[in-house]
């Protein structure tokens, strides 16, 4: 009897804790084994970090910042606009930002794979920190997606820096439309009360 996709994830995850190149080794032959997405995410869709590839130290570090000021929840997909944006929740409030695009095209570390890019180089993103950014996707189960998130360093060498999920059921619950100004003005009005 086979692992499913899921357990197989979880498995990885579990040997991080005791070896993590083991662990990343688990985790890219899991990615290696799925395909682009079809059909393409079209959506809300939850996601989580399976694991960070920083530096020893850096590591826990940022994943202790970004899990306390700006939890990372998923991102939502325009299918047919090949475009989206990131899920963030602060202060119980759902933010949507860092704006990307999406192509089929290789793999930057799996060049003899076909996965979803999702470029994050567009002027509206920071230039010096997100526009440096590079997630590939791809399905690994019916309802299930591996992503790899690669950094840009200031110097030009690439490197692998994160593995996130889209888990089974893990739609979010729709919530209203607003503009950045409304986004704004909504965090603003939190903050006040």
């Amino acid at each position: 009897m086979t692992m499913d996709h899921a357990q197989e994830i979880r498995s990885a995850r579990a040997i991080l804790k005791d070896d993590h190149q083991e662990g990343l080794a688990a985790l890219n032959a899991i990615f290696r084994a799925g395909s682009p997405p079809d059909p393409p995410p079209d959506g809300r869709y939850a996601g989580e970090f399976v694991a960070l590839n920083l530096a020893p130290g850096l590591t826990p570090l940022v994943q202790g910042i970004t899990q306390a000021w700006m939890p990372w929840k998923g991102k939502t997909f325009e299918a047919a606009r090949a475009r989206g944006d990131n899920v963030f929740t602060r202060d119980s409030l759902a933010l949507r930002a860092f704006a990307f695009r999406t192509t089929l095209g290789p793999g930057r570390t799996d060049p003899d794979r076909q996965v979803l890019k999702i470029d994050y180089d567009l002027p509206v993103n920071p230039q010096a920190s997100v526009r440096r950014l590079l997630d590939e996707l791809v399905q690994i189960g019916d309802s299930l997606y591996l992503g790899k998130a690669h950094l840009k360093w200031w110097w030009g060498r690439w490197q692998l820096v994160a593995y996130f999920s889209k888990t089974p059921g893990g739609r979010l619950k729709p919530s209203p439309r607003r503009s950045c100004s409304e986004r704004h003005k909504v965090a603003r009005s939190a903050k006040a009360n």
